[in-house]
């Protein structure tokens, strides 16, 4: 999943990448580096297309791993402060959840800058249209009246029937260095956690926040399930593993 997002990021051109990790996560920097003694056998094997397939990952952009250090709280908006000693001073950035997965077209970093250079806000806000059903599961946005995409704040899970809109944040963000001045890592939220939602209300309170709705399928993979859901759903759009996978599927006996 880590790296459908690296891919994603090359492909809107941003190629000089963070990823914050705890410990423990040694084998997502394994997956990225150079693997010397792995190339050599696969070449001496004949195995020509997993040999250039392991090379193009480690080439794929210039990737710096920072581990998020514990004084920090726990929260999705963490990352963002272990992050900020290694961004580009003064620069923009593009944050997002490792666990929020869009599988578009047109890859989703593309059409969040489209945004951010229309507009150039303060911060861009990916967001999904749900039904009503479901609008007390997730972070529903309320847009500034007379606007129809510059977000006042977020709310949380709003009962049924009180969501100010269908519109739900997601985990892709377009940020101007503006967010470190109400992201300190001491305004800690539910559960005692740093929410980025939290941080970005702050921001819309000061300055313009717009929101961007996203053409492709979202699927949260917070969990096993959910990870192997999205798994799949990647798999069945990959030429060489479609076919192989849908024969499989169909042989089981459900």
């Amino acid at each position: 999943l880590i790296q459908y997002h690296v891919e994603g990021l090359v492909a809107a051109g941003l190629t000089q990448i963070i990823v914050v990790v705890r410990a423990g996560s040694e084998v997502v920097q394994r997956h990225f580096a150079p693997a010397p003694d792995l190339e050599r056998h696969l070449e001496a094997a004949g195995k020509t297309e997993l040999l250039e397939e392991v090379r193009r990952i480690s080439r794929l952009a210039d990737i710096v791993f920072v581990r998020q250090p514990e004084t920090l709280p726990y929260g999705n908006a963490s990352p963002a402060l272990a992050a900020r000693p290694w961004l580009t001073p003064g620069e923009p950035f593009y944050y997002m959840f490792g666990d929020d997965i869009i599988i578009a077209d047109v890859p989703v970093p593309q059409q969040m800058l489209e945004a951010f250079e229309r507009y150039r806000p303060a911060a861009v806000l990916a967001t999904q249209r749900v039904s009503d059903e479901e609008t007390h599961l997730y972070g529903c946005i309320e847009l500034k009246p007379g606007t129809d995409n510059v977000m006042k704040r977020i709310i949380e899970k709003p009962a049924p029937g009180t969501a100010p809109s269908n519109w739900i944040q997601i985990g892709h963000f377009i940020f101007t260095p503006e967010l470190f001045d109400v992201l300190h890592g001491s305004e800690l939220g539910k559960g005692g956690e740093l929410w980025m939602a939290d941080a970005v209300d702050r921001l819309a309170a000061r300055s313009t926040v717009i929101v961007q709705p996203i053409e492709g399928l979202w699927m949260a993979a917070g969990d096993p399930l959910r990870q192997l859901k999205a798994n799949i759903e990647m798999a069945l759009r990959r030429d060489d593993m479609r076919d192989g996978l849908i024969e499989y599927l169909r042989s089981l006996d459900l």
